[in-house]
C-alpha cells in the first residue's frame, strides 16, 4: 500500500513538473519584452479609403490618412484577412472593400517592420 502511494505522488509530482515547464518557457519569453510594450499599430480606417495591392508581396495604400504615421503598408505571407470573423484571402477581401464602401476596416502592423499582421473588417 505504502509503495502505492508513493507511485502516485511520484506521478503526480511529474505531470506537474511537465505542466509547469511551459509556463516556464513562457515565463523566460516575456522578460524579454517589458510589460507595457507596444508592439503593433493600426490604422483605422474604411472600405472606399484602402487600395489593395495585386498579391502578398504588395502594399496597401491609405488614402486621405492624414495625421497617420504610416499610410502605405507592406503585406506577407503571414497577413490574416478577416472578413466579419471569417478569415479569407486577399483577393475576397479587396472585392469586398471595393463592393462595399463605408464600412470600418482597421490595418493592424508590426511596429518593428511595418508589415501588416492582419486586416480586419466589421460587417454591420
Amino acid at each position: 500500500m505504502y509503495n502505492r502511494i508513493r507511485l502516485i505522488v511520484a506521478a503526480s509530482t511529474a505531470a506537474l513538473a511537465l505542466m509547469a515547464a511551459p509556463a516556464a518557457v513562457a515565463g523566460e519569453q516575456a522578460r524579454y519584452v517589458p510589460p507595457g510594450t507596444v508592439l503593433e499599430g493600426s490604422v483605422e480606417t474604411s472600405t472606399e479609403a484602402v487600395v489593395f495591392p495585386s498579391g502578398l508581396d504588395g502594399r496597401l495604400l491609405v488614402r486621405s490618412c492624414e495625421g497617420c504615421a504610416h499610410s502605405n503598408i507592406q503585406l506577407d505571407a503571414q497577413t490574416q484577412f478577416t472578413l466579419a470573423g471569417q478569415v479569407v484571402s486577399l483577393r475576397d477581401m479587396a472585392q469586398y472593400a471595393l463592393r462595399n464602401p463605408g464600412h470600418a476596416l482597421t490595418i493592424h502592423y508590426r511596429l518593428s517592420d511595418t508589415v501588416a499582421s492582419r486586416v480586419t473588417v466589421l460587417v454591420r
